[in-house]
């Protein structure tokens, strides 16, 4: 097979890409395998559970969210050795959906994803015995409070009205299995209490509720700090750099109050330095802030003229969910 390094490079991306504040707590927190094994004992079917040795799973350090989606997506492949057959493995790829709005073509993008994993381990000479493309699960962890009925499979999504259905043969059929945090289910309430306080972390963020899931969960915390320090400092970053219903003084109010030991110290000097590190972007921002506000104004003239998003955000090179929010501001301002 050619070497294809360069192309490979842009399909598949290590977590230094990713820096926002979802990515940070995703790939730091769920990329840990304590934490993943934790996460999929209540994600996974017990159909597939049972042939895969959990306890050996490992994270892949590649990413294959689109660029332009970073900032709403998230993503971890995990890969799991199958406890039925010896030298084959499954894959298992998450993605976390940050955006609130559900996307009726989800299906075809995580079909897409998936078909740059297995080139991405075709590439790396990663195929199982007889030539094999290993099994890929795709889940999607939905962070919004729509309803999402529509676009979960990719059949569903493409016209087959008056055609035999001898044709149909030829269209995939692939499906995700979706997974709401504002779901209440066992399967984002998990045994492990780590993946648990991740997971109620985050639909917490999806509410705006930050403040009152940290005065829950305080006791939780302070219990898990003595053994797991280091996910509990990302747990305690997240919750402060989310700015979903918590400020810094209710942070330290909260910590100081009930906070234990070291951690209620350690717990300060993260919201000291994650200030820190906020008037530094912030400056950075500031730069940047004049560029952006001109891109957007020629984002503006181009919606109004009858570009599609894709279109406008390749012309200028706004990511292509703030095309979306822009649009959606139009349309607002319109009515």
């Amino acid at each position: 097979m050619p070497d294809d390094s360069e192309s490979s490079s842009e399909e598949s991306r290590d977590k230094s890409s990713l820096q926002g504040p979802h990515n940070r707590f995703i790939l730091g927190y769920f990329g840990s395998p304590e934490e993943a094994i934790g996460l999929l004992e209540s994600q996974l079917p017990e159909s597939l559970k049972r042939v895969l040795h959990l306890d050996r799973l490992e994270v892949e350090n590649s990413h294959f969210v689109d660029e332009q989606m970073s900032e709403v997506e998230s993503d971890l492949l995990f890969r799991i050795p199958r406890a039925d057959r010896k030298e084959r493995d499954v894959y298992v790829y998450v993605l976390w959906e940050h955006q609130r709005r559900r996307d009726s073509w989800m299906a075809l993008r995580m079909w897409i994803y998936v078909g740059m994993i297995y080139r991405h381990l075709l590439r790396e000479g990663r195929l199982l015995p007889g030539r094999k493309l290993p099994f890929v699960y795709p889940v999607v962890l939905f962070q919004g409070t729509e309803g999402w009925r529509k676009g979960l499979v990719l059949e569903d999504l493409i016209d087959l009205k008056g055609l035999d259905n001898e044709l149909h043969r030829w269209v995939p059929r692939f499906e995700i299995d979706l997974i709401r945090l504002d779901e209440d289910s066992p399967r984002i309430t998990p045994d492990d209490p780590l993946a648990r306080l991740g997971l109620s972390l985050m639909k917490a963020v999806m509410f705006h509720s930050v403040k009152e899931w940290l005065e829950e969960n305080i006791e939780e915390l302070n219990h898990a700090y003595a053994s797991h320090r280091a996910p509990v400092l990302l747990i305690l970053s997240y919750a402060l750099m989310s700015r979903a219903g918590l400020t810094k003084e209710e942070f330290l109010s909260i910590v100081t109050s009930k906070g234990e030991g070291k951690m209620q110290y350690e717990a300060g000097s993260v919201a000291d330095q994650l200030v820190k590190e906020g008037i530094e972007k912030g400056l950075e921002k500031g730069l940047e802030k004049g560029e952006a506000k001109k891109q957007a104004e020629i984002a503006v003239k181009l919606i109004e003229m009858g570009l599609s998003d894709e279109k406008v955000s390749e012309a200028t090179g706004l990511p292509l969910n703030c095309v979306a929010d822009l649009r959606s501001e139009m349309g607002k301002s319109q009515d």
